[in-house]
């Protein structure tokens, strides 16, 4: 799951702000937006750790739950690793057809081979 955990606050006029923690210190991350579940009170969630996914389609991040287990937010570093991971947007499929391309490589082909030789030969 690509998600990222943030620090939730609510600040003048009622507007939420999301941070991550950069070198140490408090990092607002100004132009993102988290979305609660329907009904959800956004004040209900200010001063805590929420795991959120982020939508493409809407550019926003989506509250998925509340972290009580944790007391501070991940670093600015995690953030950019997970936003590359969405961007890249590798697929299960992907990753099959890598390694069935990866085995066929005479290195790897020819472990395999003996691998299978050895579990035929410890099976008789």
């Amino acid at each position: 799951m690509n998600s990222v955990d943030f620090l939730f606050e609510v600040v003048q006029e009622d507007r939420g702000l999301l941070y991550l923690h950069k070198r140490g210190k408090k990092k607002p991350m100004d132009g993102n937006r988290v979305v609660f579940p329907d009904g959800s009170d956004p004040s209900d969630y200010s001063g805590k750790i929420i795991e959120c996914s982020f939508d493409a389609i809407n550019e926003t991040w989506v509250w998925m739950r509340t972290r009580v287990d944790k007391g501070t937010p991940n670093d600015y570093n995690t953030y950019r690793k997970v936003m590359r991971s969405i961007t890249d947007n590798i697929t299960e499929q992907v990753l099959l057809n890598e390694i069935a391309e990866i085995i066929e490589l005479p290195m790897y082909a020819v472990r395999i081979q003996s691998a299978d030789t050895q579990a035929h030969v410890r099976r008789r």
